[in-house]
């Protein structure tokens, strides 16, 4: 299986990492891919969006060696992105080239706009993908578009075994973000929802995600 997970900032992969990290450790191809850099973060004050970008794309690359992840960043302004059909075709191209089996990103709902345009420009770039004359060699299989829950959409509910091993390198990815911002997040309690989560799908540990198509079964297929 190769899975990719598409998303405007880094930091924004951490509810894919348990999933993500569990494929990897199997053998599995996966890959991340940022569309910006982030450099607009505020949690960096008045630093220039230069050194800022820098910053986090080193987390990125972190991150992606954690994982055991390829990893590309996109050089879309942060905040800028629309979801507009050059993004969707960059991200087209990206997909018909690295050929997944699974897509992750954003819901269409999310307060950031840059989050929104993620999910549109990836829910185009599906379509994209697929002609010829616009991305070279067509990727015309069966992609799962799988994007963050959100209990207001109605769509299935994908809940995936992450295992404790799985758990153990999402929270390698959450404590390197956490530690960096200082959130006011505890590891315990990323653990306790990912438990809570588990407790719905009857494992230890899960993450879960929405179809953007109906699928035949509430879990994601080994």
């Amino acid at each position: 299986m190769r899975l990719m997970a598409i998303f405007p900032h880094p930091d924004d992969e951490i509810g894919t990492a348990g999933t993500l990290a569990k494929h990897a450790l199997r053998g599995d191809a996966v890959k991340l891919v940022w569309l910006t850099r982030g450099e607009l973060a505020s949690q960096f004050g008045d630093a220039p969006p230069e050194e800022v970008a820098a910053v986090r794309e080193g987390h990125g690359r972190e991150v992606a060696r954690i994982l055991g992840a390829e990893y590309e960043f996109l050089s879309y302004p942060d905040t800028g992105l629309t979801g507009g059909r050059e993004e969707a075709l960059c991200v087209a191209r990206l997909i018909a080239d690295w050929k997944p089996d699974v897509v992750f990103t954003w819901d269409p709902y999310d307060v950031h706009p840059d989050h929104r345009a993620a999910h549109t420009a990836t829910l185009s770039a599906l379509k994209f993908c697929r002609i010829p004359k616009l991305v070279g060699e067509a990727y015309r299989a069966r992609v799962r578009l799988l994007h963050y829950y959100r209990e207001d959409i109605q769509r299935p509910a994908v809940y995936v075994d992450i295992g404790e091993e799985g758990q153990a390198v999402a929270e390698q990815v959450f404590r390197l973000y956490r530690d960096f911002y200082q959130w006011d997040y505890s590891l315990e309690a990323f653990r306790a929802n990912r438990a809570r989560l588990g407790s719905l799908a009857g494992v230890r540990y899960a993450e879960r995600f929405q179809a953007q198509e109906p699928l035949p079964h509430p879990y994601l297929p080994e």
